[in-house]
């Protein structure tokens, strides 16, 4: 994901995962939440990446892992290194991930990851922070502090603010007492507090100046990158600009790289170069500021940024309402996680057995469609995740079967051409196991990778998977959509023609 950009890459996320334990009783492992599943992007020096979505998407998880605050449970981040051992690594991580995740591979394949294994794996476990110790990380904290939400919980309460301040000073740097303290000076008059306040405890400030008050204490020790999460959310909207407005003229002139985390879409673009658009732990999509809130390409997106109000009460927007709760990120959706809540949904998207089950009892239904009240009535479904079927058992054996599987299959016929109805394109088989029993068999869905679909245009959507020409733009990606949709009609009985191509 290397931009041409001539500014030097300061920071490479590579795949990082963080997976949380879920545990019950007698701390007995019950399963894990994906708080991130497989993030990758980069930070160039004296840039702002902005990372925005809905609550317990990620964002925090992102910063603090970033940071190896939080263990990661997987991948790999690379920081303030040298450029060509930079660019080299996200060469190697790139082509790595390719060829690894590549599902048949030529002999010259399997030699060239070998070969790039046994290069990549050692500068893995000498640079990348997911792999050092604590005593190893401690030399890159100087050069990269957080600024965290809460700008009360965040600072001790039982210290003076120039201990606070000077805190960072004290355990990252070589300056004595002295120089230590003539620093706190510039720093608390840089964000704009006077010498007086250095000698006051945190709960004697407002929500807006202890927040400054935090600044002062990240940027005292001279970092190259600031993580920001929700910096300004606690704050009045008038302090909000102020600060903002703070953060903007420290980044100018102290030449700093911002990882700026924020559900606020408005604060988002004002302070970004690029935006992170995340979904259950995953980026949707990720593209330059202008571009991404001007001609978005992910169906996540355009529903989030639907929901920005217009300045103009002449000017009506339409907002996409999106169906359905945000699944729990503890046991997501197979193939692409926005699929049960997107509008341009296809049948190779990750329709599983468990998106099956209300549906299929619906549309087989012998009040929603009469001519199936020939047949007994459904005494269960029983799903089945890891063979990806359903089972549909009645309450007596059937004798003519062919007759029923004929009745059924229409049946879904006329429910996958209903609104919504692109699900039921997912079924590659009907088939009775047992008299009482019908098997619904599922396509395997398809898993959408991060991909540039477009100069520095990051998505992460099966839509752009199937081809994308950058000349002819948006209406080459409908006609490609309107394609795909169109040949998701085959006929249940073909089960090898049931996947998109």
């Amino acid at each position: 994901m290397a931009s041409e950009n001539s500014k030097r890459t300061l920071l490479y996320v590579s795949h990082l995962k963080k997976y949380f334990d879920v545990t019950t009783g007698f701390l007995k492992k019950a399963g894990y939440v994906k708080a991130l599943d497989d993030v990758t992007f980069s930070l160039k020096e004296g840039e702002t990446v902005g990372v925005v979505g809905e609550t317990g998407c990620g964002k925090t998880t992102l910063g603090r892992t970033v940071l190896a605050l939080t263990e990661a449970t997987d991948g790999d981040v690379y920081f303030n290194l040298d450029s060509e051992l930079m660019n080299k690594l996200i060469d190697l991580e790139e082509r790595f991930y390719e060829l690894n995740h590549k599902r048949e591979k030529l002999p010259t394949e399997e030699n060239e990851l070998a070969e790039i294994s046994k290069e990549l794996i050692p500068l893995r476990n000498k640079y990348s922070l997911t792999r050092l110790k604590e005593r190893e990380i401690r030399k890159y904290r100087k050069n990269m502090q957080p600024i965290f939400q809460d700008p009360f919980s965040s600072l001790d309460p039982r210290k003076l603010v120039k201990d606070i301040v000077s805190e960072p000073l004290k355990l990252l740097s070589d300056l004595d007492n002295d120089e230590i303290s003539e620093k706190v000076g510039k720093m608390i008059n840089e964000i704009g507090l006077s010498d007086d306040h250095l000698f006051r405890f945190p709960h004697e400030f407002s929500g807006g100046q202890r927040q400054r008050i935090g600044i002062a204490r990240a940027i005292g020790i001279e970092p190259k990158m600031l993580v920001l999460d929700e910096p300004t959310s606690a704050l009045d909207v008038s302090v909000q600009a102020q600060i903002l407005n703070m953060l903007k003229e420290i980044q100018e002139n102290r030449k700093l790289s911002y990882l700026f985390i924020s559900h606020h879409l408005n604060v988002i673009r004002l302070m970004s170069d690029r935006v992170i658009v995340m979904y259950l732990g995953r980026i949707a999509e990720f593209a330059e500021t202008n571009t991404l809130f001007t001609d978005m390409l992910h169906p996540y997106t355009k529903a989030l940024l639907s929901a920005i109000p217009s300045i103009d009460p002449t000017k009506r927007k339409g907002r996409i309402i999106l169906e359905g709760e945000i699944p729990s990120p503890s046991d997501p959706p197979k193939g692409c996680y926005f699929h049960p809540r997107c509008p341009e949904a296809m049948k190779n998207c990750g329709w599983s057995p468990r998106d099956m089950s209300e549906p299929l009892s619906e549309a087989l239904d012998p009040f929603s469609d009469p001519a199936l009240s020939v047949l007994p009535a459904i005494s269960e479904i029983i799903e089945d995740e890891n063979d990806n079927t359903l089972d549909i058992v009645f309450s007596t054996a059937i004798t003519d079967q062919v007759r029923a599987r004929e009745l059924i299959v229409d049946a879904l016929d006329k429910a996958s051409k209903k609104a919504n109805g692109i699900k039921f394109k997912a079924i590659k088989s009907v088939a009775f196991r047992t008299p009482d029993t019908l098997t619904i068999g599922m396509i395997e869905p398809d898993v959408p990778r991060l991909r540039e679909v477009r100069k520095d245009h990051f998505v992460s959507c099966l839509i752009y998977d199937a081809g994308y020409n950058e000349h002819k733009g948006r209406k080459k990606i409908k006609k490609v959509t309107e394609e795909n949709t169109a040949n998701a009609t085959e006929n249940y009985e073909n089960p090898d023609q049931a996947r998109e191509t």
